[in-house]
């Protein structure tokens, strides 16, 4: 006779216990002293956010009484101001980015993935005259890539591509002399799947002929501190 071994029941099954590592605990005090630290940078966050949205609503406050003012007055009128107000938000908006300030990030949220596969280049065969200049051109990721983590960004200039010290993407992998790859192919942003340099003056002044656009040089300029870099 064969003896058979019985299934373990659902009981003994789910009474089994699972011994995982136990790695061992920081010291406490290493422990406070980080929530201290972290604590601390909250707080200043948090006062500083309450400080701007005063101080927000105080100017807020101010620019809509004035409005009412000069409009009860037949001064100005509401049709004007909101004409204005377009003029003015865009030239703001221009200085606001060129200076660096604030958060930038993708207006368009469209999935990347969803992109098709984008205009067809020959890029081997250009490299040696282009130097991939598309790979020094900035621009801002979109919520998806940031949520993503694949790619990185600038901690000065959130949430802008990172770049290397010397102008180029900081995923751009160098391949020997005069090769390039993208080390985040897979993930790449949108703007790098649906830019097509064949109308950017500033790299061709005829692309069918590869012959360079004069303007080609001022890509590889170093920026002097304090100075935006072209953007896509």
């Amino acid at each position: 006779m064969i003896a058979r071994s019985h299934p373990e029941s659902a009981d003994a099954s789910a009474k089994r216990v699972i011994h995982l590592p136990v790695l061992p605990s920081p010291p406490a005090e290493e422990v406070e002293a980080l929530r201290a630290e972290v604590a601390e940078g909250m707080l200043y966050a948090h006062y500083r956010a309450n400080a701007n949205t005063s101080r927000t609503l105080e100017t807020a406050a101010f620019s809509y009484a004035l409005i009412e003012l000069l409009a009860e007055r037949g001064v100005i009128t509401i049709a004007e101001l909101d004409e204005r107000k377009k003029i003015v938000a865009e030239r703001l908006e221009a200085r606001y980015r060129d200076s660096g300030m604030g958060v930038m990030r993708q207006e368009a949220e469209a999935d990347k993935y969803a992109f098709g596969a984008g205009p067809a280049i020959d890029c081997a065969s250009r490299l040696h005259v282009c130097r991939a200049a598309c790979c020094r051109l900035a621009f801002a990721l979109s919520r998806q890539d940031v949520e993503e983590g694949v790619l990185k960004w600038e901690f000065g200039r959130p949430y802008m591509i990172r770049r290397a010290p010397d102008g180029y993407c900081t995923h751009l992998e160098r391949e020997g002399e005069g090769g390039c790859r993208c080390g985040v192919y897979a993930h790449r942003p949108y703007p790098c799947r649906a830019y097509d340099c064949r109308g950017d003056a500033r790299i061709w002044a005829d692309f069918e002929a590869m012959v360079p656009s004069p303007e080609l040089e001022r890509l590889f300029a170093v920026p002097r501190d304090g100075e935006p870099p072209a953007e896509a």
